[in-house]
């Protein structure tokens, strides 16, 4: 999965050095660990500081920044203008709009204490929206009763939260009053250090699902984000002996810190929430997080709206905790339609520490890492009135379209039996390792699906890989749903058995686990070696 994570103006580029420096550690750690989970990571993540002060991004590296608005503002920042940033903004649309198309997820973090996170916030994240990605906007709102900004500048920062508001757009709105202290008075730069760090802690544990969403149903994330409403982050540290569970009191301590309200704008009751949980201890646990944050987000009262999802990062690196994005219960409300992208990119968050020349999985290959548009530069065409439509060139075609919610795509959607599209196995399980068309598939007639699974049945064999569980080896044949999705999360395997993984949890995920009983198992690379060394022995034998 791809994400971004986005600054915008000197505020919300402070909070990214934060984050970035967390992820990095966590980088460095893990490339000794585990390099391949490390680099894969490392491909998922990209950060941008994006400024019109070209002095404040000195100490970003070059490839990291983007300074807009050269000509507007001189480089020499917005003035604290809000207005300039935005004219800024604009004579730089078209490399912020490049930038954005190339991401799944985007994490937008600004504020409205000056000129650029002001100015630029709300038609950033119009912009991400449009690129259909899923976008998660943190906004500061700077305190004017503590003497942070004038009122004008405040009352330019209620206007931006008015447009999101307005606009429909969830988003995570932080409140600069509620970090200082009438019986602690503290330096305004001791206050914003505070209320930093939790966010940064907040959004690395996050990152390591959207990174990996095999355990998330995207229809289930994106619907998190939907309609109006503010979203929190939550974060608790959980630090039990070695190899030891933690005992009931640190749960319940790391349960009420990652539930704690500190800084946030949010009134309402939990409707949903993404609860990630890493550390390497037993399911009992895991249970005992779930349990009580469920009775906090709820009140224990019957009828409550509050759906949970699940995740588990097992690899985060130590701190371990739990993870949480809570989102205001403000009606039921339809997924958003995301274009997802199972493409990693390179990141500079650590140089060149780490390699990057791995070889992507081969199930992705030829699969274009974003929908693309399909122009065809064929003339005017004119259609007789009794003229039937032109049908779609190809299952990636026809995929395409359905994903837009082309009118012609939906009828052929719902309709597989009079369809001439042809299509073999090889190709259905290639666009199976792009997220977008597991969405296309959920769309489509009972028809249409089950002549997808006929083509991968027939056409696309999976290696009967041999692994190892515990101190046994199993055949991929042998193994259950749950196993799988154990083996794929928590197992250290080889690039091309985790591909064959992903694409059975896919297919159990789409079709229900019975559809695994249906493939027919290939021999597997390690069967192929074994017959060639036998055969290298064959001329010893007497």
């Amino acid at each position: 999965m791809s994400i971004l994570l986005l600054s915008l103006g000197g505020g919300g580029g402070n909070i990214l050095r934060s984050l970035k420096a967390l992820f990095r550690r966590d980088l460095l750690v893990t490339q000794k660990s585990d390099p391949k989970y490390a680099e894969r990571l490392k491909r998922a993540i990209c950060t941008r500081f994006i400024d019109t002060n070209e002095f404040s991004l000195s100490d970003v590296p070059r490839d990291e920044r983007l300074l807009i608005g050269a000509r507007t503002t001189g480089r020499l920042g917005a003035r604290h203008n809000p207005e300039v940033a935005r004219q800024a903004l604009e004579e730089s649309k078209s490399e912020v709009d490049a930038l954005l198309s190339g991401y799944s997820v985007v994490i937008v973090i600004g504020t409205g204490g000056k000129g650029t996170g002001a100015g630029t916030m709300f038609p950033v994240v119009q912009m991400a929206r449009q690129h259909k990605c899923l976008v998660i906007p943190i906004f500061v709102r700077p305190s004017f009763e503590r003497h942070e900004v004038d009122k004008r500048r405040f009352d330019h920062a209620l206007s931006v939260i008015d447009q999101f508001d307005k606009a429909q757009i969830r988003f995570i709105e932080i409140l600069n009053d509620l970090g200082y202290a009438d019986r602690h008075p503290e330096p305004q730069s001791v206050v914003w250090e505070r209320m930093t760090l939790p966010i940064a802690r907040g959004l690395r544990g996050l990152i390591y699902v959207l990174s990996d969403l095999s355990q998330v149903d995207p229809s289930d994330l994106s619907t998190l984000v939907a309609g109006p409403g503010r979203i929190r982050i939550g974060f608790a540290e959980i630090d039990p002996p070695a190899s030891q569970d933690p005992d009931g009191q640190q749960i319940e301590d790391a349960v009420r810190t990652c539930w704690q309200n500190s800084y946030y704008a949010f009134g309402k009751p939990v409707g949903t929430s993404l609860v990630c949980i890493q550390g390497e201890w037993s399911n009992v646990v895991d249970a005992g997080i779930k349990g009580r944050l469920a009775a906090l987000a709820s009140g224990d009262a019957d009828g409550h709206p509050y759906t949970p999802l699940y995740a588990r990062a097992p690899r985060t690196p130590k701190p371990w905790g739990v993870t949480a994005l809570f989102a205001e219960y403000t009606g039921n409300h339809a997924p958003l339609a995301i274009d997802w992208n199972l493409e990693g990119r390179i990141s500079p968050l650590v140089g060149s520490e780490i390699s990057t020349h791995e070889i992507a999985a081969r199930v992705f290959e030829d699969v274009p890492p974003k929908v693309p548009v399909v122009v065809h530069d064929v003339g005017p065409t004119v259609h007789h009135k009794d003229e039937p439509k032109p049908s779609f060139a190809s299952l990636w075609e026809f995929a395409v379209a359905v994903n837009r919610s082309d009118p012609a795509a939906l009828a052929v959607a719902r309709d597989g039996t009079r369809s001439e599209i042809s299509f073999d196995g090889r190709e259905v399980k290639k666009l199976l390792g792009t997220m977008w068309f597991r969405g296309v598939v959920s769309r489509l007639s009972p028809e249409w699906r089950d002549r997808l699974l006929e083509a991968l049945v027939a056409g696309a064999p999976v290696p009967d890989h041999v692994l190892k569980m515990g101190r046994h080896s199993v055949r991929l044949s042998q193994l259950s749903l749950v196993q799988l999705k154990d083996v794929f999360t928590n197992t250290s395997v080889a690039d091309g058995t985790r591909t064959d993984l992903e694409f059975l949890i896919t297919v159990a995920n789409l079709w229900g686990e019975q559809a695994l009983g249906r493939f027919q198992f290939a021999a597997g690379p390690e069967d192929n070696e074994r017959s060639r060394f036998a055969s290298a022995l064959g001329g010893f034998r007497v």
